[in-house]
């Protein structure tokens, strides 16, 4: 019989706990997950679960296969996260006390109505509702409706000599405030293109094909293996990584289904043949259940787990240390359009709306492609 080990946690309050050591791995990690009040603690490595009769009962219910050992005199103390979170609370009650006017307060129920009702993602609806709250916090005694583009001016001159935001965050507040006052307030479509910084021209930053080979060759975890190599070879951004469903892998076409990317689009990109072996074994060794890959407590991987994953093997591998998640898309486009891929397939693979935006990447596989000398090369020198 399979034997349950469970250990006595407290917290800093004195909180007490079951805590169970469960291999990712085992029969047992299911089973953990089916239980709702049971969370995943990284600083402890343990599952966690208050200490009541109800969940005593739902553990030797849900593992009645098993033996359930007490362990005795092992006392785990968490670290004060909850203190954390006593402070949001406190932060919380801060804000709370600093409400908004309550025309502003209709104002922002308006914005994220209207924000629902066109169906933007729950990212944008948080940055937008945040920007446009700095925007009438700054207007306090005025009437939303009221103001006028001179008071959108002076606000952005503020946040730029005073607070020193930066250039996408200067953008962020204004695609906020000109959605509110076209989509809510019903104003003509107005020109903000004078209150933008100026737009920069950067090329995309890649890695070669050598630099590319020690970084996915510089994990040997394979779970991040597949990680890092579906991304760089199917040209995916961060979310669409962590967003993808095991159903999401056409293995008989060799395609990666893309559903409602950037722009609410769908699209299909690439499934590298190497990485669909490699998959496989990820299959028969993880089990993932509905996301592709899955976090601890069972949950889709997260953005950072990804970041953190790519952040040691840049480390490792040597590479440029500003690489990002980007990069590998960069990468994969770039080298598709040095090995003749048609800009317009790259653009499909990518998912961009228009192909001027595809079209930088060419910028650089043509320079690359030029066999022009420097004129400092005929010189005498």
């Amino acid at each position: 019989m399979n034997i349950l080990p469970i250990i006595k946690v407290k917290d800093t309050f004195n909180n007490v706990y079951f805590g169970l050591k469960i291999d990712q791995h085992s029969d047992a990690y299911n089973l953990i997950k089916t239980i709702s009040a049971a969370r995943w603690s990284p600083p402890v490595k343990l599952w966690i679960l208050p200490r009541t009769e109800e969940n005593w009962q739902s553990l030797k219910e849900k593992f009645k296969e098993y033996k359930i050992e007490i362990i005795i005199g092992e006392t785990y103390i968490l670290p004060s996260t909850i203190k954390k979170n006593v402070e949001k609370t406190k932060v919380k009650e801060l804000k709370e006390r600093m409400r908004l006017p309550e025309m502003h307060e209709n104002a922002l129920l308006n914005l994220k109505q209207q924000l629902v009702i066109k169906q933007y993602s729950f990212n944008t609806m948080k940055n937008y509702l945040s920007c446009f709250s700095e925007f009438l916090a700054f207007n306090l005694d005025k009437v939303p409706s009221l103001l006028t583009k001179d008071d959108i001016r002076t606000f952005l001159l503020k946040k730029i000599q005073e607070d020193g935001i930066s250039e996408s965050s200067q953008n962020s507040l204004i695609n906020s405030i000109k959605f509110y006052y076209e989509q809510v307030e019903g104003w003509e479509r107005f020109v903000v293109y004078d209150l933008r910084p100026k737009q920069k021209k950067q090329l995309p930053g890649f890695l070669s094909k050598e630099d590319m080979t020690r970084l996915l060759k510089a994990t040997e975890n394979l779970k991040h293996q597949c990680i890092l190599q579906l991304i760089y070879s199917s040209g995916l951004r961060l979310g669409e990584l962590t967003r993808l469903k095991v159903k999401d892998l056409d293995f008989d076409n060799n395609i990666v289904k893309i559903k409602c990317a950037k722009g609410k689009r769908d699209r299909i990109s690439l499934l590298s043949e190497k990485v669909k072996t490699k998959l496989k074994i990820y299959f028969e060794e993880y089990r993932p259940s509905y996301w592709l890959f899955e976090g601890q407590d069972g949950g889709k991987y997260s953005d950072r787990s990804v970041q953190n994953v790519l952040k040691a093997a840049v480390r490792k591998s040597g590479v440029d240390e500003n690489t990002t998640v980007h990069t590998l898309r960069h990468s994969f486009a770039t080298h598709l359009i040095l090995n003749g891929v048609d800009i317009r397939k790259v653009q499909e693979y990518l998912g961009h709306s228009s192909l001027e935006t595809t079209q930088i990447y060419t910028h650089i596989t043509d320079h690359m492609k030029k066999d022009t000398k420097s004129p400092l090369d005929d010189l005498d020198i």
